[in-house]
């Protein structure tokens, strides 16, 4: 199979919509612990748990959790203050074999999940949601758990998890349309998850693979990088002191690029330390000559999310008929989808990527405006994890809240200009004191 139908297929493998013919059962088989000794063939939808010991052939603990847990839950679409700290969420349950069920130790909070408290994406990821259980009826959106990467202990897996064993403290990445992880446990299918390595803080693996899957696929995926080779493309990160724009220029620069970023006179140390090639402070006053003398680009990604209307005065800095493009982090679908509707809001989709890339002039010099996004694929979260585990990528954490302190979390998300992740731990005094509320 060539690169370019791989393509397709792992998109397409990374939005599941049949379930399994055992979903009800896997909805059923909730319990409150699973004794070591439990394990079954006939219905792949049970939890495999070892018999013995591998080190001491002795039986190993009982795993168990309870059928509620603590999270921090969006009841309706309003503000950040209007999130609930709750211990009597309902547990996740894992509806397929492929899954794991970790107990959440720390996690990141993303522009993403200020933005879906607030209603953000929620008619696309709706229609997500209600195509994987193939109903007619729109599904229930709330309690709404948000969260979109962890770091934690596999405390139960499905019996097709063969990768993975119960007591691995692993990092990975849930998907927007499914619930989140600032909870105390969270379920997810096992191509998501990676062992963390041992050298990173569990705050530190938290904030890896969100950001990292997102500049995963807007360069490998939408940027063309999964079929054509990067060495010696040249590049342009606009925003290098972000979190996306961090792993950019890491994996941009272990895939061989030449790499030009920007950022203000602030973050300059920040970025230098993650190894571009060119460092521009965009607020300087000769900044756009400096853009072009270090052009032309075969990418240039926009992680800093600048306006629509100015990313026609970046197009000229495209090579001319070489299949270069201007990826924008920033696009308009999910708020389009929201005002129009799926229908409308995908046609609505289609004219507003065309014509910027007619106007700006890109499509008649051969090159082209794309829209990158987030996409969960399980090649990419094991390139992530073995660049981590060989110390070749890092995020940097700018600040890190207490689980109880969730809502300051997201208030300082919401200012923007971030000089690295911002994580919660689940640290104990928060959550015994959460488990003394309703």
């Amino acid at each position: 199979m060539s690169k370019s139908n791989t393509i397709f297929s792992l998109v397409f493998r990374s939005f599941p919509i049949s379930p399994s013919r055992n979903t009800f059962v896997a909805r059923t088989i909730r319990r409150r612990t699973f004794t070591s000794s439990y394990s079954a063939t006939a219905d792949d939808m049970t939890v495999d748990i070892p018999t013995t010991d591998d080190k001491s052939g002795t039986t190993p603990t009982q795993t168990a959790w309870s059928s509620k847990m603590i999270a921090w839950q969006a009841h309706s679409y309003n503000t950040v203050d209007d999130l609930v700290l709750t211990s009597n969420a309902r547990s996740p349950t894992m509806v397929e074999a492929n899954e794991v069920l970790v107990r959440v130790k720390a996690s990141s909070v993303n522009p993403l999940d200020v933005l879906m408290a607030e209603g953000f994406g929620q008619v696309l990821l709706g229609t997500i949601r209600q195509a994987q259980q193939m109903s007619l009826h729109k599904p229930v959106e709330f309690p709404l758990t948000l969260g979109r990467d962890f770091c934690g202990e596999i405390i139960a897996k499905g019996v097709k998890v063969k990768s993975f064993n119960v007591g691995d403290v692993v990092m990975g990445v849930v998907p927007p349309f499914q619930q989140g992880c600032h909870s105390e446990f969270v379920a997810v299918p096992a191509g998501l998850v990676a062992k963390k390595p041992d050298h990173l803080t569990n705050e530190e693996a938290a904030g890896l693979l969100y950001t990292g899957m997102t500049a995963w696929s807007a360069l490998k995926l939408f940027g063309g990088l999964y079929v054509m080779k990067a060495t010696n493309k040249n590049v342009l990160v606009i925003g290098g002191s972000g979190g996306v724009g961090n792993c950019a220029i890491q994996l941009l620069k272990h895939w061989g690029a030449k790499v030009t970023t920007t950022c203000d006179s602030t973050a300059i140390n920040l970025v230098k330390s993650l190894g571009p090639d060119n460092i521009i402070d965009y607020t300087a006053k000769n900044a756009k000559q400096q853009l072009e003398e270090h052009g032309k680009y075969d990418i240039i990604l926009d992680a800093a999310g600048i306006s629509y209307n100015k990313i026609g005065s970046y197009t000229p800095l495209l090579k001319e008929w070489s299949y270069a493009a201007f990826i924008t982090l920033r696009s308009p679908i999910l708020h389009n989808t929201d005002s129009y509707g799926f229908v409308g809001g995908m046609f609505k989709n289609a004219i507003d990527l065309l014509i910027p890339n007619i106007l700006s002039g890109a499509v008649f010099k051969g090159s082209t405006i794309r829209w990158g996004t987030f996409i969960p694929v399980e090649c990419g979260v094991k390139e992530l994890a073995k660049l981590a585990e060989e110390k070749k990528i890092l995020i940097p954490l700018e600040k890190t809240f207490k689980f109880i302190d969730l809502k300051d979390a997201y208030k300082r998300v919401q200012e923007g200009h971030l000089r690295g992740k911002v994580i919660i731990t689940f640290d104990k005094p928060s959550m015994d004191k959460a488990r003394l509320t309703n």
